[in-house]
């Protein structure tokens, strides 16, 4: 009993104190100011700053006005299954059920950047803010929120059209554009959007460099505009602008080891996305041009041995027989250094520049072919893929494949992209002569991807369930093809090689379509 009344007194002591009011530091009062006697922000100021500090400013701020009513805020939503948490697992343990419960339905969310082109109201925006949306708004510069009806998505450029409904009493704030062809590295430009959510946005930045690559996916059109202005998460699908407050491209993507901006983002050029966008509007889906060609960079030492002044141009590895290129007249170890007058920067360019091509249409090729200069007109054909068959005159058994212009084939289903085994690529993949194949690229989000399967390894052979032994990939066209015609569903065997390593991957081929 003594020890329990001690802790009780020690406690109840604990208590008091505990409880007991805290000692307060008196306060002397201060006498209070009159009013009028305090001078606050009132000091010095710059006289007359810089007139052209000043025109600059007044630049910016013409533009904020000229381009806030066009530019658009896109909010989006779907409803995903999640897997829930067992309730039960934390208390009893794995023997008590699995992990995780049944799905769960839920709402998510997500939203983006666009702008407003033509006064009926068709709004541009990036085909990754709203492809596979269940609901998709759009608020105007006046805070009304509008329901949005999606026209079209081309995911390889990632351009998206929308189109809001007609506008009582009026039309709509629209834009204008600029020749993005005529940019110059160092101009200023302005990003508009809504990052994190935080709706009219304005960065200000100058054009790092046009005509940007690296880093793309395989199996996209990559041209961009690079630029210092800031862009996050949420400016996707915004307007890139000029100091006349002209569209000059499309905010698209950052480079960043953080997921935030690091001074470092991209812009589909708007040359680029009106040409995509028309298409979608008018025949909701796009055409793009074909040679049937696979074609490749000049290294530095050919360069150097052609006379080629900063290895311009793209080389002609292989003419494929039957194709717009064959029939023009195109051979392999031609060297392309311009079409219609714009110099051919390397493949990624050529391969740009030929897709902005419509089917049928001819372009002049400049060329060089064994030292001397060869000028070629060509008219393309339609990139199988797309929206009708080529008219190249190739049997019908092959418009399935998606063949781009540099020759190389996209199978989708399993996520990969097939190209001819050239030295380049031998180089890349680190094999030698004695390997025959096709060199694969992965395809970002696919079943390949989920793999792990590495970029630039070498598809040695395949077997579906079909077939009774490995076939040997001896010829890129056949192995697209077959591999096209896999049923979704199916699972393949892949023999892959990449430097001294070999292994087998097993392949189960999606819905076409995913």
């Amino acid at each position: 009993m003594m020890k329990n009344a001690k802790a009780l007194a020690l406690l109840a002591g604990m208590t008091v104190s505990v409880m007991a009011a805290p000692r307060t530091k008196e306060v002397k009062s201060v006498e209070r100011p009159a009013h009028g006697s305090l001078h606050f922000g009132q000091g010095a100021a710059i006289a007359s700053p810089s007139a052209s500090a000043t025109a600059l400013s007044e630049a910016f701020t013409s533009v904020v006005k000229q381009a806030s009513p066009w530019v658009v805020s896109v909010y989006t939503s779907r409803t995903v299954e999640v897997a829930s948490a067992n309730p039960f697992l934390p208390f009893f343990g794995p023997e008590f059920g699995e992990q995780q419960g049944k799905p769960e339905s839920r709402k998510q969310e997500g939203g983006g950047s666009g702008f407003v082109v033509d006064p009926e109201g068709y709004v541009l925006t990036n085909a990754h803010v709203v492809k596979g949306m269940e609901e998709i708004k759009v608020e105007l510069a006046d805070r009304t929120r509008l329901d949005a009806t999606v026209i079209g998505v081309d995911e390889k450029s990632d351009v998206a059209i929308l189109k809001l409904p007609a506008r009582k009493g009026g039309k709509y704030a629209s834009c204008a554009f600029a020749d993005s062809d005529s940019l110059r590295i160092g101009e200023l430009v302005l990003a508009i959007g809504n990052p994190f959510l935080f709706r009219n946005t304005i960065t200000m930045g100058i054009v790092s460099a046009t005509g940007r690559t690296e880093g793309a996916s395989a199996d996209a059109y990559a041209d961009y505009i690079q630029t210092d202005a800031a862009v996050n998460p949420g400016n996707s699908g915004g307007p890139l602008v000029n100091l006349r407050g002209q569209v000059v491209g499309i905010n698209s993507s950052i480079w960043s080891r953080s997921g935030g901006y690091q001074g470092i983002s991209f812009a589909i050029p708007i040359n680029q996305a009106r040409r995509i966008a028309e298409d979608l509007a008018y025949d909701g889906s796009v055409s793009r041009g074909w040679l049937g060609v696979t074609i490749e960079d000049l290294d530095p030492e050919l360069a150097e041995a052609l006379g080629i002044e900063g290895r311009n141009g793209a080389k002609i590895v292989q003419v494929n027989p039957g194709t717009p290129a064959a029939k023009a007249g195109l051979q392999p170890g031609d060297v392309v250094l311009a079409i219609d007058g714009h110099v051919v920067a390397g493949s990624a360019d050529l391969r740009n520049r030929v897709a902005a091509l419509r089917p049928g249409q001819k372009a002049s090729f400049k060329l060089q072919r064994d030292g001397k200069e060869v000028a070629l007109s060509v008219a393309v054909g339609r990139l199988k893929g797309d929206a009708a068959a080529s008219e190249d005159g190739n049997d019908s058994s092959d418009a399935v494949l998606s063949q781009d212009a540099d020759g190389s084939f996209a199978i989708r289903a399993l996520g990969l992209r097939l190209s001819n085994l050239d030295d380049k690529a031998r180089e890349k993949a680190q094999v030698g002569k004695e390997v025959q194949g096709v060199v694969v690229s992965v395809l970002p989000g696919s079943p390949a991807s989920d793999k792990g399967i590495p970029d630039a390894a070498v598809l040695l052979a395949w077997k579906g369930p079909e077939e009774k032994g490995f076939v040997a990939v001896k010829d890129l066209r056949t192995v697209a093809a077959a591999l096209e015609k896999v049923p979704a569903g199916v699972t393949v065997a892949l023999k892959l090689q990449k430097g001294e390593q070999t292994r087998l991957v097993g392949l189960k081929a999606a819905a076409r379509g995913k």
